[in-house]
C-alpha cells in the first residue's frame, strides 16, 4: 500500500497561512492492483480520493469560519470598548 495525502490551506494577503489541514489514506499500488484487478483497485483509489477530499475540505472550511468568527468577535469587542470610552 502507498499513501495519498491531500492538503488544503487558506492563505491571507500577506502569504501567511490562516488554516492548513491535511489527511492521508492508504491506496493500492502495483502489487495490490495486480492482485485485486484494475477496476477494483481503481475504485479503492477513487473512493479514497473522494472521501479524503471531502474530509479535508470540510475541516478546512470549518476552521476557516471559526477563525473569521474570532476575528469578527474581536473587532466587535474592540468597537464596543472604544464606543463606551467615548460615552456613546
Amino acid at each position: 500500500m502507498k499513501k495519498m495525502k491531500i492538503s488544503i490551506e487558506f492563505i491571507d494577503d500577506n502569504g501567511e497561512s490562516i488554516v492548513k489541514t491535511a489527511g492521508e489514506r492508504d491506496v493500492p499500488f502495483w502489487e495490490e492492483m495486480e492482485a485485486k484487478g484494475f477496476r477494483d483497485a481503481f475504485h479503492d483509489i477513487e473512493t479514497a480520493a473522494l472521501e479524503l477530499t471531502k474530509e479535508a475540505r470540510d475541516t478546512a472550511v470549518e476552521e476557516y469560519l471559526a477563525e473569521a468568527s474570532k476575528k469578527k468577535r474581536s473587532q466587535s469587542d474592540s468597537q464596543e470598548a472604544t464606543s463606551s470610552k467615548r460615552g456613546i
